[in-house]
């Protein structure tokens, strides 16, 4: 080690040792931002654009809140989620329930949502299982042809991007940008 980065280590170790790691406590959270998607990826890739809300009660490393989703998927129909959620550090869980409105294709499906996600304050990447709750339909039409199905489990992966608010408590952390 060379003399220069000995006297830096040095001088610079007392102010390191000062520094103050602060936790939130007892801080209300609101998050609003756009949602994109990516299911069915093993058949054919569905797409989806809508936006996220959330609403969380922070303390020191965890959290736990509600979540609610609204997005309008590439075929043509609506997808509705919503639940709770729970962070630690910068994992976290979603479970809930979804619907998805009909197409031609398929019937409306309502079922279980499980998201496990890593998230940051301004955005988090997440991989969405989708499980419904009945997969009956397709019953014969007048002419045997098969009808409508509901749609099946779907395994696909979820961006989304957040605008924190702080609605109750006090907080060392200062959003950059102007309306707070």
């Amino acid at each position: 080690m060379t003399p220069r980065l000995l006297c830096a280590l040095l001088v610079l170790l007392p102010f390191a040792s000062q520094a103050q790691v602060s936790f939130p406590k007892n801080e209300t959270w609101l998050t609003v931002g756009p949602l994109v998607s990516i299911d069915d990826l093993a058949g054919k890739p569905r797409y989806g654009l809508g936006l996220e809300t959330t609403l969380n009660w922070v303390h020191e490393v965890q959290s736990l809140g509600a979540f609610a989703q609204a997005q309008w998927m590439t075929q043509g129909e609506a997808r509705l989620a919503g639940g709770i959620q729970g962070t630690l550090l910068f994992a976290g869980l979603e479970l809930g329930a979804y619907h998805l409105t009909g197409t031609e294709d398929h019937l409306p499906t309502t079922g279980l949502q499980i998201t496990p996600f890593l998230t940051g304050i301004y955005g988090s990447l997440g991989v969405r299982i989708s499980l419904p709750l009945s997969d009956k339909g397709g019953a014969l039409g007048p002419e045997g042809v098969p009808g409508r199905v509901r749609q099946g489990r779907e395994v696909g992966l979820v961006l989304t991007g957040k605008l924190p608010f702080l609605l109750g408590g006090t907080s060392s952390y200062e959003p950059s940008y102007p309306w707070n």
